[in-house]
């Protein structure tokens, strides 16, 4: 067989030989290269068949190196170092190069749960730049290119590169004026529906629950239907409701801030679909720009 045809070791053979010898053992390289034990034996094995000798005594119970093994460890741990220090050196220019983060979510989200937050996560990774895109629907231009979206819907099949943000829990919210005005109780009944203006979101729009639905999952009596204003943006609903226009369904994660400011007041019961909430979606969640950002926005608390 010619030079030029020799198969080369594949590079997760040679991490995996050079990882062990350093670290002093299979499971402790596997920990490192975020693989397992078995794995990086396997890959051991099979560098081992290519090269046709074996690099570990495996007669002692401690990984020692036979002569083939070290001399071939002396020759290879140098430039897969200068190939790794040269791996972060490319990824640390194409960072700085790069650092413009488009982030796509549902009105209600974006204006609600990312805006007060969006301090905390310019300041968590100075120097990216990111552009906020307020979407309506899920198929919008904008929430199918952006680098990251925030969607409404089920958690069912999830994908690698989906994860659940927040649970959907739904409470009655109105301003502290309209609750005096109409006086409800703090877990209201059929009683306080009946005389209380309600304010809906767009029915049209199966995403979200609506007052019939809420009604049905919390045992209340649904009110006889009356004149209404749909509105088909939340922001605009949650500004109706503290400007005393009637009773609001909010949702978990949304309303928080506003009942902190007292704009808003919220009213029992709670009705949840544990299996539907926000979800945040990455295009890329392996670039090293935004796997960090994916895991800031899991790691947020649910108030702002």
């Amino acid at each position: 067989m010619s030079e030029e045809s020799t198969p080369l070791p594949s590079l997760k053979a040679l991490a995996a030989f050079e990882a062990t010898v350093r670290l002093g053992s299979m499971t402790a390289a596997a920990r490192e290269l975020g693989s397992t034990q078995p794995a990086v034996s396997q890959r051991i094995r099979t560098l081992e068949d290519l090269l046709g000798v074996p690099l570990f005594d495996r007669a002692t119970r401690h990984m020692r190196l036979t002569r083939d093994g070290e001399a071939f460890h002396e020759e290879i741990a140098g430039p897969l170092q200068r190939i790794h220090g040269a791996s972060r050196r490319l990824q640390s220019r194409a960072i700085a190069r790069h650092r413009e983060v488009v982030v796509a979510a549902n009105f209600g989200f974006a204006h609600r749960w990312l805006l007060p937050r969006l301090p905390r996560l310019e300041s968590a990774f100075p120097g990216t730049h990111f552009e906020i895109f307020p979407v309506d629907r899920d198929d919008a231009r904008e929430m199918t290119s952006a680098d990251l979206s925030i969607r409404f819907g089920p958690f069912a099949a999830l994908r690698d590169n989906e994860w659940p943000l927040i649970r959907e829990s739904v409470s009655p919210v109105c301003s502290p004026t309209c609750r005096k005005r109409f006086e409800l109780k703090d877990v209201l009944g059929a009683e306080d529906l009946y005389k209380t203006p309600l304010l809906h979101m767009d029915e049209r729009d199966p995403r979200w629950m609506n007052w019939q639905e809420w009604c049905e999952r919390a045992g209340i009596e649904t009110p006889v239907r009356t004149t209404r204003f749909n509105h088909n943006n939340y922001p605009l609903l949650l500004s109706a409701a503290a400007e005393g226009k009637g009773l609001a369904l909010g949702w978990a994660g949304l309303i928080e801030s506003m009942i902190d400011e007292g704009t808003l007041v919220a009213l029992g019961p709670s009705v949840e679909r544990r299996d539907r909430g926000y979800i945040l979606t990455a295009r890329h969640p392996g670039s090293a720009i935004i796997a960090p950002i994916v895991n800031w926005f899991r790691r947020q608390p649910p108030r702002a």
